[in-house]
């Protein structure tokens, strides 16, 4: 792996599929005409393997697609990301959540953003009952798309414990070209 920052294929296929589940199969396959060759051949041809590893420009390339396709803004990769999430906790995974508190779910998060991106880390500054404070930090490469996928997921994520009436701040960063973010949430 180079030092460039990198995504695994994972990431890609989730919110590829997931863009399809929201928006249908036919908008989906016309967002790959508006991708970088190398990402669209590996969307199309299935060599963007989950375990793989691949340039961050991509992934940016994949959110700009799927923007420019679509016609829709943030929203839509907020809704992404929260899809992305509700997929990859399904099954026993949901049944386990579901045991946990909202904020004991978020904390788990930080384990799990590595196994997504080869840059940054996660920490979780404050937790308590119905809040928490995270901060994303190191992200070389994330642009604006990415973080709002990023929000949309922790949303999900504490849906999914349990948490309801979820709401988030960005306290700072979380823009593009920036390589942080922290974020506050706040639930019943």
């Amino acid at each position: 792996m180079t030092d460039e920052p990198r995504v695994k294929g994972v990431a890609f296929r989730s919110a590829f599929v997931s863009f399809g589940k929201l928006r249908g199969e036919p908008v989906q396959k016309l967002s790959l005409d508006e991708m970088c060759e190398p990402l669209r051949d590996g969307l199309r041809y299935g060599s963007i393997v989950s375990t793989g590893w691949y340039p961050i420009a991509w992934y940016k390339d994949l959110f700009q697609a799927i923007r420019r396709t679509s016609g829709e803004g943030k929203d839509l990769i907020h809704q992404i990301g929260r899809q992305c999430t509700r997929d990859d906790m399904s099954g026993i995974y949901k049944v386990i959540a579901a045991l946990i508190s909202p904020s004991a779910l978020f904390s788990l998060g930080q384990r799990v953003f590595a196994n997504y991106y080869s840059v940054g880390h996660v920490q979780v500054l404050q937790s308590r009952s119905g809040f928490t404070r995270a901060r994303w930090s190191g992200c070389s490469g994330f642009d604006e798309n990415m973080w709002t996928e990023v929000i949309g997921s922790c949303e999900q994520l504490l849906e999914i414990g349990g948490a309801s009436h979820v709401r988030q701040r960005i306290i700072a960063g979380g823009g593009d070209h920036d390589e942080h973010l922290e974020l506050t949430a706040h639930w019943s």
